[in-house]
């Protein structure tokens, strides 16, 4: 079924990960609390760097405060996607849009998914999605606020 998902994924942080450990993630994500991966290097990259800048933002009045950059380059174990509950997004449609919104309301894991595979917000849909919720586009839930 996943015959073309990329086998090589990525993650970038400031964090030493010896095993994953979904319930460390953050609560309200596009795809629910988990493990996210990227499909590039650059993307990857550009999250550890977001995630050091920020760290070292956050913590510049601490002393001893030292934040390292780590890539990890993760394979999968492809025998192993077909025994999974995958959600696959294409494209970031309406369907992605109303995912989306339900795991960043409720938070936590609000679907049953091993895994989860599509587009995530960026800083400019994530402002997007921030007016949606506040109602800019018309009535939340809307067609015609979707469809903006």
């Amino acid at each position: 079924m996943f015959r073309n998902l990329k086998t090589t994924l990525y993650h970038g942080t400031i964090s030493e990960i010896v095993t994953v450990d979904v319930s460390a993630g953050r609560s309200k994500k596009d795809f629910g609390k988990g493990f996210y991966m990227a499909v590039t290097k650059k993307q990857a990259m550009g999250m550890m760097h977001k995630k050091y800048r920020e760290s070292i933002r956050r913590n510049a009045n601490r002393k001893n405060c030292s934040f390292q950059e780590r890539l990890y380059e993760i394979e999968l174990d492809t025998q192993i996607l077909d025994t999974l509950n995958i959600k696959l997004f294409q494209d970031a449609d309406i369907e992605w849009l109303d995912f989306v919104l339900m795991c960043r309301n409720k938070g936590g894991m609000p679907h049953n998914y091993d895994m989860v595979i599509g587009a995530t917000a960026d800083d400019d849909t994530a402002l997007c999605l921030k007016v949606y919720e506040e109602g800019a586009y018309g009535e939340k839930g809307s067609d015609q606020a979707k469809h903006i």
